[in-house]
């Protein structure tokens, strides 16, 4: 993974920052378990609510069936947008994670199996054997934190190629 915010040289000062806006974004995918996924296809745009995990290089990974409409929507069209956020009531407090990429189904599912389980113990008991879920991988490109307690419209943004 490449991590690129802009397209001025990077200096020590400017890469410490990054590192630290990488670790805000990681921590927040961390403590959250909800994203909304937005996929589009011949029907128009769909948005789905998924539970997720997330690894050190900011993937997503939902489990899902591929018969559901964003299912067979990724296998069209791979490019995704994701949103994450908590319930919130003030604007002040508003928080979050928007970002686009693609999508695409986990070929070797044991370690995003694990990853999942980790997270979410529950879901081993609902996971036929067999069964028609499977994981898919959103591979982030784009991300934006936004952060409504730094100011209104506070975002920090990052590339990822």
């Amino acid at each position: 993974m490449h991590i690129k915010v802009s397209d001025e040289p990077e200096s020590e000062e400017r890469g410490g920052e990054m590192g630290a806006r990488l670790e805000r974004i990681k921590s927040y995918l961390e403590a959250h378990h909800v994203l909304t996924l937005a996929t589009v296809d011949e029907g128009g745009a769909w948005a789905a609510s998924l539970f997720y995990a997330s690894d050190d290089a900011l993937n997503l990974y939902v489990l899902s069936d591929p018969a559901t409409r964003h299912g067979r929507a990724i296998v069209r069209d791979a490019r995704v947008a994701v949103t994450v956020h908590g319930e919130i009531r003030e604007w002040m407090a508003i928080r979050g994670i928007q970002l686009w990429g693609t999508a695409g189904e986990v070929t070797e599912a044991e370690e995003t199996f694990t990853r999942y389980i980790e997270k979410f113990p529950f879901a081993a008991a609902l996971i036929p054997v067999g069964g028609p879920h499977r994981f898919y991988r959103i591979a982030p490109r784009w991300i934006r934190l936004i952060d409504n307690s730094q100011g209104l419209g506070f975002k920090e943004e990052i590339r990822l190629e």
